[in-house]
């Protein structure tokens, strides 16, 4: 049908409706940046669990990139350990209590701080409770699973990370460190990043810090 059959009130019509659409929009990315904010603004311990290649420091590292915060990682402290001559067998709660200072100077300036660590027993993650409750700062737990073990398998058999003075860990030690993870006793954020790419687990993430600002 040629254009000159249709009414001018039918063209006024559809450019109202589209004007109500963009304003509908503007309106919403309007809200959504406040929320974004808001979130921004609301310091918060983030910490994450997780056994490794369970995506956690993918997730980690989305969440500090839109948050602006930084990332305190229990790997690279330990690693460091290990290449200024200190044992294996000596650096593992050590590492976590480097991490903790570094975490608490950190919130000290009132910044929000993502702790990157494997946090597989309770006494782990009562030390992150025990400084939020000191530094007065809510504290958000994300534990990220990899339910497909074969899914997980194989992230390790292929994970390099290029981490100095420490090599990537064996799908047998995964294991290991499986059997010594203890339950949770609780409330967390879980993500399930078998079959989700990285910015889904990064949006949950960062929804779920989104609703504690405001419930909180």
């Amino acid at each position: 049908m040629s254009n000159r059959f249709l009414p001018r009130s039918w063209f006024r019509g559809i450019l109202k409706n589209q004007a109500k659409q963009i304003e509908h929009l503007a309106e919403l990315t309007a809200f959504r940046a406040s929320r974004y904010i808001q979130l921004m603004k609301s310091q918060r311990l983030i910490v994450m669990a997780g056994l490794p290649g369970s995506g956690k420091s993918t997730v980690a590292e989305g969440i500090a990139s839109s948050l602006q915060a930084p990332v305190v990682s229990v790997d690279p402290i330990e690693a460091a350990m290990w290449e200024s001559g200190l044992k294996k067998l000596e650096t593992g709660i050590a590492a976590y209590a480097v991490a903790r200072a570094i975490t608490a100077e950190n919130l000290k300036r009132g910044l929000t701080v993502i702790v990157d660590a494997v946090n597989p027993v309770e006494a782990a993650r009562d030390m992150w409770r025990t400084l939020s409750a000191e530094k007065n700062v809510p504290l958000a737990f994300i534990e990220v699973q990899c339910a497909d073990e074969a899914v997980h398998r194989s992230r390790i058999e292929a994970r390099v990370r290029n981490i100095t003075g420490m090599s990537e860990v064996k799908w047998t030690k995964v294991l290991e460190r499986r059997r010594e993870y203890e339950p949770w006793n609780q409330e967390r954020l879980k993500l399930d990043s078998s079959h989700q790419n990285a910015s889904a687990l990064i949006r949950s993430a960062l929804k779920h810090l989104n609703s504690l600002s405001h419930s909180g």
